[in-house]
């Protein structure tokens, strides 16, 4: 069998007595001159529709320099399913997405602006349970999701079938 340089063996890991130490730096160390500190304001329902954002008392808190919301900033989807917002606009799908954005001179006055937002929901039917939430008749979450033969709304994600390799032309000679 092949000797392999790395593998089955132990490495040292270059930064360990900076990071035991104490004296690695990581990125939310750094302080750049003129830097803004972002905010993310999070739905606090699972399932709701949004039925305004308030941000104009953010707006005006001195100290910042934007808030944006789905409402405010291009609807570019992403994700797997290419279902997903950087913000939500109308409705939220799940506990904690994204729905407001805050860039502030510090970090302490990103965080009163996310308190100064208002957002007013319409609370609608969660489904928790992932076999509940297949059954014919349940609650749907993503209305525009389509599948199954008839092609009707559903919870069932439809993805694509991906074309399986054998594992010889992934790692030649394994």
């Amino acid at each position: 069998m092949e000797e392999f340089v790395n593998v089955g063996k132990r490495i040292p890991k270059m930064d360990a007595e900076e990071k035991v130490t104490g004296k690695a730096v990581y990125i939310q160390d750094l302080k750049i001159p003129g830097m803004l500190h972002g905010k993310i304001l999070y739905s606090s329902h699972a399932h709701a529709r949004i039925k305004s954002i308030d941000t104009s008392q953010a707006e005006k808190l001195p100290g910042v320099k934007a808030v944006l919301t789905g409402y405010n900033i291009p609807s570019v989807k992403f994700g797997v399913y290419k279902d997903n917002v950087p913000l939500k606009a109308n409705k939220v799908c799940s506990l904690r997405d994204e729905i407001a954005a805050v860039a502030a001179t510090d970090s302490e006055i990103a965080e009163e602006a996310l308190r100064l937002i208002k957002v007013e929901y319409e609370i609608l039917p969660a489904v928790f349970d992932p076999e509940e939430a297949m059954k014919e008749g349940a609650i749907l979450i993503h209305e525009e999701h389509v599948g199954g033969k008839e092609k009707k709304p559903t919870n069932v994600l439809n993805l694509p079938k991906r074309k399986s390799r054998p594992m010889s032309s992934i790692f030649p000679g394994g």
